[in-house]
């Protein structure tokens, strides 16, 4: 179908600009709002998307092995295996005082680097060695000094002085054969989590364990962390013990060839915490079974259900999707779609503790119920492909949060209260144009435009989202041996209404980013060089976050 044809190329030219490192790139995103306080917390919600939430607050199948920072599945700090290679990454915030020093004598504070070295050896009889270590520095000078009273004069990165948000060393071994991929690593990592109070809390895992198992359709992982918390302000610390992890029965190659499919599995999470700890999961377990089914009777016609439930939440996720095909040349996808449940991510944990102040996470009674309606077209004529996307939906019971009070600077709000939900109805529409160009393989150029309404009681809303963003990408491809991408991005104004006394908007602005890649294929070897956020402004997308500042980084790797 076309419509995969256009969905491939979107992603293809969006990620040709190469990420900070893995699990950044929504940080180059212009296809919906994307806001940023640091690499392990960024508010997403990418076009086409319903409800008022964030894209990494709901649950789903799909994010099973993703990290689980707080109440959201985070892709960054990612621990997953790389392809065989050694590689080395680098790169600093322009206005860093090296860079100043050749242009004036102004000694402006030194900018924040990023740093990456890793190695995954080619396999022999299947077994293989990895050992990777990373940090990402960016975001972190604007809450540097308020973060470091949580933890003194102790160091808390494997390397610098600037308060990473998180700092990273891992190793392992694995086993590849056939249908069967195995891995186990470990290692430690310095991570600073974002909490609903607006507190950023520190969280050292010594050590942090990850084994993964895949067997054609089953798939698996456990994942044990000793977590050490503290608060030197406050005179207090603690450690959590955590084990996690899911297995999964997921019908793929078999069902595909069907028109019934079936799978399902199981997640759980069980903790053991002792003194001072931030999260808290209530009972100190969830354990979570979810099935998924699929009716797939032609190609025109799909009908896909995922529910869950325990003893506190149940989740129910189904989609209707129907496909025309008016003629070769016009794809035409109308959909529906429904998501009811008790709780948006059942997983997550309960309670936050700062303090004297205790935040419930969970609502206390009451279920969500989010109805959406889709439609999706797009008509190839020769080299272009024109295409456009219309959402609509309702939802009620929307969670949110009920701020009691509110403390701190304006650098650094701080709330105190618990997760409750709107009890009405929530009306949002979107849409989206595109048109793509490609001429074979040399070059590729894509426009989208979209926009966004969301009507109801906005001040109960965590974000109002941008209304209108504006995506220009483009690739030049030069037999593969040289690459050269950019993307230029408009977003309109986004508002926080929770954090503060009073609502911060973020103010819409451009954006360019642009990646360069030489690759030289007789080697094995590939160089990288990408400049983010090149014309915006420096300013805050996230209350308590960090400035998102124009930044310069590049990679070398060599794969085998």
């Amino acid at each position: 179908m076309r419509l995969l044809w256009v969905g491939l190329f979107s992603v293809s030219a969006f990620a040709a600009i190469i990420p900070e490192t893995e699990g950044m790139e929504g940080v180059s995103r212009g296809d919906g709002t994307f806001l940023t306080a640091s690499p392990t917390y960024v508010w997403d919600r990418p076009s086409g998307s319903d409800g008022i939430h964030a894209s990494s607050e709901l649950f789903s199948t799909d994010k099973l092995g993703t990290r689980l920072l707080l109440n959201r599945f985070s892709v960054t700090p990612s621990w997953k295996i790389l392809e065989p290679g050694v590689w080395l990454s680098t790169g600093n915030e322009i206005g860093d005082m090296i860079y100043q020093d050749l242009l004036d004598d102004s000694k402006e504070l030194n900018r924040t680097p990023l740093l990456e070295g890793g190695f995954r050896s080619p396999s022999f009889h299947g077994f293989f060695a990895t050992v990777r270590y990373f940090q990402v520095d960016h975001y972190s000078s604007n809450t540097m000094y308020e973060r470091k009273k949580n933890i003194g004069s102790a160091e808390y990165s494997w390397f610098g002085e600037n308060l990473p948000f998180f700092s990273t060393l891992y190793g392992g071994l694995g086993y590849e054969q056939g249908k069967l991929k195995t891995s186990l690593v470990a290692g430690q990592e310095y991570l600073w989590v974002f909490g609903e109070s607006g507190h950023w809390v520190p969280v050292k895992y010594s050590p942090r364990v990850e084994g993964n198992v895949e067997y054609g359709a089953f798939s698996s992982q456990i994942v044990f962390e000793n977590g050490e918390y503290q608060n030197k302000k406050k005179k207090e610390s603690g450690e959590r013990q955590e084990l996690s992890g899911f297995v999964r029965y997921q019908c793929k190659d078999l069902c595909d060839k069907g028109i019934f499919a079936a799978g399902g599995g199981l997640a759980f999470r069980t903790t053991n915490s002792e003194g001072d700890v931030n999260f808290i999961l209530e009972d100190d377990f969830v354990v979570w079974p979810f099935f998924e089914f699929r009716f797939k009777p032609d190609s025109r016609f799909k009908a896909e259900v995922s529910l869950g439930a325990n003893e506190k939440d149940w989740l129910v996720q189904d989609s209707l999707e129907f496909y025309f095909t008016p003629d070769l040349d016009t794809d035409i996808l109308v959909g529906l779609g429904s998501r009811l449940g008790s709780r948006l991510n059942p997983l997550a944990e309960d309670f936050e503790v700062w303090g004297k102040d205790t935040i419930s996470l969970a609502a206390s009674s009451g279920y969500f119920q989010i109805h959406r309606a889709y439609m999706d077209i797009s008509e190839k004529i020769k080299a272009v492909t024109l295409g456009g996307h219309l959402t609509g939906w309702i939802e009620e019971g929307a969670e949110t949060f009920d701020t009691l009070s509110t403390s701190g600077s304006t650098k650094n709000p701080f709330r105190n209260g618990n997760v409750s939900r709107i009890e009405s109805w929530i009306y949002g529409v979107s849409g989206e144009l595109r048109a793509a160009f490609k001429l074979g393989n040399l070059f590729a150029l894509e426009t989208r435009g979209g926009f966004e309404r969301i009507e109801g009681k906005e001040r109960q809303f965590e974000v109002n989202p941008a209304e209108g963003w504006v995506a220009i990408s483009g690739l030049w491809n030069f037999d593969n041996h040289l690459m050269i991408s950019q993307s230029l991005n408009y977003r309109s104004d986004a508002r926080w209404n929770l954090r503060y006394s009073t609502p911060l908007v973020v103010k819409g602005d451009w954006f360019w980013n642009v990646s360069l890649i030489q690759n030289f294929p007789s080697y094995g070897l590939t160089l990288s060089g990408t400049l983010l956020h090149i014309i915006g402004k420096d300013f805050f997308e996230v209350p308590g976050g960090g400035l998102d500042r124009t930044r310069f980084y590049c990679t070398i790797r060599k794969s085998f």
